[in-house]
C-alpha cells in the first residue's frame, strides 16, 4: 500500500514548493489519500507565467474532494483552516484549465 503515495513534494519547482499553501499541505495531518489528490493539483496546476499555484483554487479542491469523501464538521474544519486563503472564486475554481464548482 504504501507503493500507492508515492509522492515527493522536494520535486516541485522551488517557487512552489515554498508557497505557504504547498507547505501547509506538505506537512499536514490530513490523510494520505486527501493529501496525494492535492500534490496532483498541484503539479498539474503550476501556472506558466509566475511558476506557482493558485491557493484559492488548491484550498477550493481539497475541500471539495473532503466533501466527496464525507469528512465530518471536524474534519471539515481541518481542511478549511490549513492554510491562509479564501475557498475558490465565487463558488467556482480553476483546475486545470476547466472551471469547476466548489
Amino acid at each position: 500500500m504504501a507503493g500507492i503515495y508515492n509522492f515527493n513534494f522536494e520535486k516541485l519547482p522551488k517557487n512552489v514548493l515554498g508557497q505557504p499553501c504547498v507547505q501547509a499541505l506538505k506537512n499536514s495531518p490530513l490523510p494520505l489519500g486527501l493529501k496525494l489528490e492535492g500534490f496532483n493539483f498541484i503539479k498539474r496546476n503550476i501556472l506558466e507565467d509566475c511558476n506557482r499555484v493558485p491557493p484559492r483554487c488548491l484550498k477550493a479542491h481539497l475541500v471539495k474532494k473532503a466533501q466527496n469523501l464525507g469528512f465530518g464538521e471536524k474534519e471539515m474544519k481541518s481542511v478549511k483552516s490549513l492554510f491562509r486563503a479564501k475557498i475558490g472564486f465565487q463558488g467556482y475554481y480553476l483546475d486545470n484549465g476547466k472551471l469547476k464548482k466548489v
